[in-house]
């Protein structure tokens, strides 16, 4: 629903509840009506953020610009492209080439869980089932003792 609609539907509540023929919970109701003031015609400041989306735009954007995240977003480009031109034998290689390459478990992750869904593919399910089974222990090995 785009935000017309909303408004049109939240307008047409509050106007059965004013009528009497539903019941409308005061707080819906100032759910329900713009922050806009009625002399000015300008909208009022939005309530701070609360919780846990505090700081949501900046952890985002520390994200996008994390090694990891490029490493990934580049892989998938690479794969999509790889399809694209009707190379696909080539993404198992690249995987395991990168599992020869890197350390980091984000990464190492990624590949397997990639890996093993391309071996899932011709219908080897043991393969598929090997190769995550040695990213569970590598997984595992990372673990904290306890």
């Amino acid at each position: 629903m785009n935000r017309s609609m909303l408004a049109v539907a939240a307008t047409a509540v509050l106007a059965l509840g004013a009528l009497g023929t539903i019941a409308v919970h005061p707080s819906a109701a100032r759910a329900a009506t713009p922050s806009v003031a009625p002399a000015t015609g300008t909208e009022t400041s939005a309530p701070a953020p609360r919780g846990w989306q505090r700081g949501r735009g900046e952890r985002l954007a520390a994200l996008r610009n994390s090694p990891v995240f490029q490493t990934v977003r580049n892989l998938r480009e690479l794969e999509r492209l790889y399809l694209i031109d009707g190379r696909a034998q080539e993404i198992l290689p690249m995987y395991r080439d990168l599992l020869q390459r890197t350390e980091n478990p984000a990464v190492r992750q990624f590949a397997y869980q990639r890996i093993a869904r391309y071996e899932l593919k011709p219908g080897d399910v043991d393969k598929s089932i090997t190769t995550l089974r040695q990213s569970l222990d590598e997984s595992l090995k990372r673990l904290p003792q306890q």
